[in-house]
């Protein structure tokens, strides 16, 4: 491709090389991708999001449509190791290496957390190749070198605007500098630092800010847990001093209000910030957003001050 010249950048559904503009095309893989990529690539690049509004990344189908913006896209951002084994596939196989990158190759990784001892039943799916937890875009420490190796990735490929590339870094990421230290104030004393989640999504979350989490979904959502495995979520969260039961907004509640009801806990919502809905791109929620309102409830549910 020419040097790149370029306006301005989009989220959404929108075909890849639009028409009738110079500006490279970017695929990302799901929402926190697209928006780092739109952050950093404002005013340069055009940004598709391959995950459609209110969808979750895991039940992505690609479509032949879909399959040909990838291959029509200048660039391609995504997470590896199976996370989204059509999105991967499609990108290495249309994108040189200089072209495409792989998200997860630049922070840390942790293994997902271990099932709860006493529990029974089918552990969950999101475990990547490796036995690894994918959920890094919900630490704002790690979004931020997600963030930084964006940038990096679209400096190499457009070196003359490198200048406008870190100015448009320098200011998305003052916001997640900001998120990082309120995190860090905000939990810094709580009565309990143990998050029981219907899901396994928030083990980097507790890796920086020093929290446990206790994942009620390592056994299936979709299956009332039996007696025992039962017994033992309640009895760790009692342990624990928990008082409430988180649920995902994209999950099934029914597990999480039965242990919430076995041990007289309250119920609340932390967003795993995997694909916003049509009214939330509409209300401009954002990832920070989101974030700042995943605060609030974590304050109020381990009891911090």
């Amino acid at each position: 491709m020419a040097a790149l010249c370029l306006a301005a950048a989009v989220v959404g559904p929108a075909p890849a090389g639009a028409a009738g503009n110079d500006r490279p095309t970017v695929v990302a893989a799901f929402y926190p991708l697209a928006e780092a990529a739109q952050g950093v690539g404002r005013g340069l690049v055009d940004v598709v999001n391959l995950t459609p509004p209110g969808q979750g990344p895991h039940d992505l189908q690609l479509s032949g449509r879909a399959v040909q913006r990838i291959e029509q896209a200048d660039m391609g951002i995504y997470l590896g190791s199976g996370f989204q084994p059509q999105v991967e596939k499609a990108i290495k196989k249309s994108k040189p290496a200089s072209r495409r990158i792989d998200v997860l190759e630049t922070v840390g990784l942790l293994p997902v957390d271990a099932q709860l001892a006493g529990t029974k039943g089918k552990v969950d799916g999101e475990v990547l190749e490796g036995d690894v937890d994918p959920h890094v875009w919900l630490d704002p420490v790690r979004m931020i070198e997600m963030v930084d190796a964006i940038t990096d990735f679209f400096v190499r490929n457009d070196p003359a605007n490198a200048d406008t590339y870190r100015a448009n870094a320098k200011q998305y990421l003052a916001s997640l500098d900001g998120l990082d230290a309120e995190y860090r104030a905000g939990l810094a004393q709580c009565r309990s630092r143990a998050i029981v989640t219907s899901h396994r999504a928030f083990g980097y979350l507790s890796d920086s800010y020093d929290l446990r989490q206790i994942p009620i979904a390592g056994v299936s959502p979709e299956v009332e847990p039996d007696p025992k495995t039962l017994a033992a979520i309640a009895d760790e969260a009692e342990k624990e001093g928990v008082t409430t039961i988180f649920l995902e907004t994209i999950a099934p509640p029914d597990l999480a209000k039965t242990v919430a009801r076995e041990i007289g806990a309250d119920l609340d919502l932390l967003d795993p910030i995997e694909g916003l809905s049509r009214k939330q791109l509409r209300t401009g929620e954002t990832y920070a957003s989101i974030m700042r309102d995943n605060l609030t409830r974590l304050r109020k549910g381990l009891g911090c001050r």
